[in-house]
């Protein structure tokens, strides 16, 4: 018997009340069926308190105590409260599963194996992708635990009841199994681990909506000043301010064949050259030599201050460009706080072998108001009869949130009454954009819009404009990137979490890296890490079992 075997063993002997069948049991039971038969039914197993006589077989397929260990026991502490496996797991899928959706096409795009073994697949020189998503799930347990924290010790009365989001939150999942052929069980077992029931990750998924609501009404109240804004834009200006100016792009015509300028080749390298040949076949294009590329832009350069004289009638106006949307090598020019009207320039960009010649045109700050609208999406109603529905009745405002509550599917716009506030001209589809800011729009207006190539069509009701949207950008930029952060990181900086078994490798990485840069000794060292692991692993039994039906919710 291997050691793993044999400390697996001592393991289970140690939970046993009674003695466990041997080997050499085995081979006298098959001599004696009948001591076999008796010995079954004097086996006696302690599960939560409660000394249960019943067959080892009949124990094993309906609870056995190594998984109830695992699901009940403590995984890992935070804050000195123990956090079970099924807790665990449920924060780590939870983080993984909203990273992957959010991220999917460029982790795709990075060679990242979605549905292979995250422990083998590198996140950075250091972690793993597992060790990334278990610091994630780490860290979302932490901001939960002390947001219930600051909740409970906060002077303010904070009440939210859950119920309701959480049997519609059940009902997306029912639904979503049904949609993909599977059960409940075995639907929430594929998205938060195989130890996971309804019953299970019950509570923690209330816990996360109390203190995501709770999160909300501290945002809310944390909401900068006017005259906080106005600082933050003053000292901001480039970041939020809009320009107009004209341009014109003047490209160097490099030579499609060899000319006096090209390099010169020896005869082996001409005959090979001669015969090469694109991917598909064609013949490559020819790479004009540095003297070649730099008579080019020697003669782009002369048409281009050729037409800088004339940029200010010629040039192809360009309003309204904000830092982000213009050419990275424009924007010193153009944002320049010296910067004024009619002042032009040729600026030159080497990698593209062009010239763009500029003229400035005007710097604001642009003042386009935001929108408040309802939309109704009526998935199973024909738009225009829903829209001819609201016509028909008292056709205010709030009868047509009525209808939106009516018509509504939650999991498409959860807003009460279709209210969605401030909405930003870049956050909506193309069409209902252009319609929300056409010019003259009013409240009352309203509309039936499908945008092309879509079979979802929306009823919209206009309800007024809101704040500046360069105002709103502002503020969510110092709410979410500024003091949010800070009040997260400030309600958990003094929780600890422990790991005494070494299951969560991003910590040891984490203390090592420390005691590399302090230049002394973490005073544990990989290998001894790795036999901590190897221990958890043999303590938590199941860890690699799946728990089809192994507890009941």
């Amino acid at each position: 018997m291997s050691e793993s075997k044999k400390k697996k063993q001592k393991q289970e002997n140690a939970e046993a009340p009674e003695k466990v069948v041997t080997r050499y049991d085995l081979k006298m039971q098959k001599r004696q069926e009948q001591k076999k038969k008796e010995e079954r039914e004097k086996k006696i197993s302690a599960v939560v308190g409660i000394l249960l006589v019943v067959g080892l077989a009949c124990l094993v397929a309906s609870f056995p105590i190594r998984s109830y260990l695992t699901v009940h026991g403590t995984y890992i502490t935070v804050d000195g409260e123990k956090v079970p496996r099924v807790e665990f797991d449920y924060n780590y899928n939870l983080v993984m599963n909203s990273y992957m959706s959010q991220n999917y096409y460029y982790l795709s795009m990075f060679g990242l194996d979605l549905s292979g073994d995250l422990s083998q697949q590198m996140y950075s020189e250091t972690l793993t992708w597992k060790d990334f998503f278990e610091q994630m799930a780490v860290d979302n347990i932490k901001r939960t635990k002390a947001l219930k924290r600051e909740m409970m010790a906060s002077a303010d009365v904070f009440t939210y009841d859950p119920t309701e989001d959480y049997e519609e939150y059940k009902k997306a999942l029912q639904d979503a199994a049904a949609e993909s052929g599977s059960t409940l069980k075995a639907y929430v077992q594929e998205m938060f681990g195989p130890y996971a029931t309804m019953s299970r990750v019950e509570d923690y998924v209330k816990e996360g909506m109390i203190t995501s609501a709770y999160y909300e009404s501290v945002r809310e109240s944390r909401t900068p000043s006017d005259e906080e804004i106005q600082e933050y834009y003053d000292q901001n200006k480039n970041d939020y301010d809009s320009v107009d100016y004209r341009m014109t792009v003047v490209n160097a015509e490099l030579p499609t064949e060899p000319t006096e300028l090209a390099d010169p080749v020896e005869e082996s390298e001409s005959a090979e050259s001669g015969d090469t040949e694109a991917a598909d076949g064609e013949e490559a294009a020819y790479e004009p030599s540095e003297a070649e590329i730099e008579a080019a832009m020697s003669e782009a350069k002369k048409t281009a201050d050729e037409k800088e004289k004339t940029i200010g009638t010629q040039g192809e106006l360009f309003e309204n460009q904000t830092r982000t949307s213009v050419q990275v090598l424009l924007r010193e020019w153009l944002f320049d706080s010296s910067r004024k009207a009619k002042d032009t320039t040729v600026i030159e960009d080497t990698g593209s072998h062009c010239y763009y010649v500029l003229e400035f045109e005007d710097r604001y700050l642009d003042q386009t108001l935001s929108a408040n609208v309802r939309l109704i999406i009526p998935n199973d109603a024909d738009a225009q009869a829903v829209l001819d529905e609201w016509k028909a009745g008292e056709a205010t405002e709030e009868s047509f949130g009525a209808l939106a509550d009516q018509y509504n599917d939650p999991s498409d716009i959860d807003a009460e009454g279709g209210l969605l506030e401030e909405v930003l001209s870049t956050e909506l589809t193309g069409e209902l954009t252009d319609w929300i800011f056409a010019e003259g729009r009013k409240s009352g207006d309203t509309a039936v819009i499908t945008p092309e190539n879509s079979e979802v069509s929306y009823v919209i009701y206009y309800a007024g404009a809101g704040d500046p949207q360069w105002k709103i950008s502002i503020r969510n930029s110092m709410l979410d990137n500024t003091i949010m952060p800070e009040y997260i990181e400030r309600i958990t900086q003094d929780l600890e979490v422990e790991d005494p078994k070494g299951r969560l490798r991003y910590l040891q990485v984490q203390a090592e890296e420390e005691a590399a840069d302090n230049g002394g000794d973490s005073g544990v060292s990989a290998g001894d890490s790795a036999e901590a692991a190897e221990g958890s692993e043999e303590a938590s039994g199941a860890s690699e079992e799946t728990e089809s039906g192994s507890g009941a919710e």
